[in-house]
């Protein structure tokens, strides 16, 4: 029985192996070849010069300031998202729940350059929040942090990346056993108490599962720094685009390599403290 079952699978998983992990592997193996400047391309020479060029020109500070975005990003996301998701699963009607779900996506229907742009004129100096903070008399002038700065970065990542933590906390929520809720309240613990003790740590892979989605997808991010940053801020594919522009592939294999490294290690130390593959074990609405 479990034959067919293969053979029917193989084709699928070696599309995966195809596009997913080949062009991983050949990033891999071209970041330790060796960049020729007379030819601008690569030799198939061993070479470590991709990654001692990561601790110069203060790469390294762009990354760990890049994956320092992404960390508060992820968490704030979180924070906000958590209450949004048991509102959806635990007050809304089923109906209500699927449409409150549509909704989180609308915003994904136009270009993240459109959403990203759409910051700069609430942020900005004649933007929608300076204008209420002078018309209440709260500032005198406005305030010129609200735009190109990284607490704009933060705003537009957190606006553009929200929705992907909802959804495994949702997905969590869905296999918490309502008995267990009502057990506890039972037992006389009042909604914090349950909370703490019986959902939260029920939901710590939806938890994990979202602050990693939101993880990556911000420490790639280039739109909304270009937008919001201002011309001195970068992340990590700005850093990498950059890199390419002057065809210097070891180095930016090298950058991506060592990026994927750090994700992948949260995806292995995530799995084994939080059990991620058991969001995905007999899931129904």
């Amino acid at each position: 029985m479990k034959s067919p079952g293969l053979l029917l699978a193989l084709p699928t998983a070696l599309i995966v192996l195809l596009l997913g992990f080949v062009p991983l592997i050949v990033i891999l193996v071209w970041s330790f070849w060796t960049w020729d400047p007379a030819t601008y391309w690569i030799r198939p020479e061993f070479s470590l010069a991709g990654y001692a060029a990561i601790l110069e020109a203060g790469r390294w500070s762009v990354i760990v300031g890049s994956l320092g975005k992404a960390f508060l990003t992820a968490a704030i996301c979180v924070v906000i998202g958590y209450p949004a998701a048991m509102a959806v699963h635990f007050l809304a009607s089923r109906r209500t729940a699927l449409l409150l779900m549509a909704l989180f996506t609308i915003p994904f229907f136009t270009s993240y350059m459109i959403r990203a742009f759409s910051w700069r004129l609430v942020l900005g100096r004649n933007g929608l929040i300076n204008g209420w903070l002078m018309d209440l008399g709260i500032v005198d002038q406005p305030l010129d942090w609200l735009l190109f700065s990284n607490f704009a970065v933060n705003v537009g990542l957190v606006a553009s990346y929200l929705p992907f933590v909802i959804f495994p906390l949702i997905l969590s929520m869905q296999r918490v056993e309502p008995s267990l809720l009502a057990a506890s309240q039972d037992l006389g613990a009042g909604f914090w108490r349950t909370f703490r003790s019986v959902l939260l740590p029920l939901t710590q892979a939806g938890i994990f599962a979202g602050f990693l989605f939101v993880f990556v997808m911000a420490a790639g991010s280039a739109t909304e720094v270009q937008m919001l940053g201002g011309a001195a801020a970068s992340m990590i594919s700005v850093m990498i685009n950059d890199v390419m522009r002057v065809v210097n592939f070891p180095l930016a294999f090298a950058i991506s390599t060592l990026v994927l490294i750090i994700l992948f290690g949260l995806i292995f130390i995530g799995n084994r403290l939080f059990k991620l593959t058991s969001l995905f074990e007999g899931f129904t609405w």
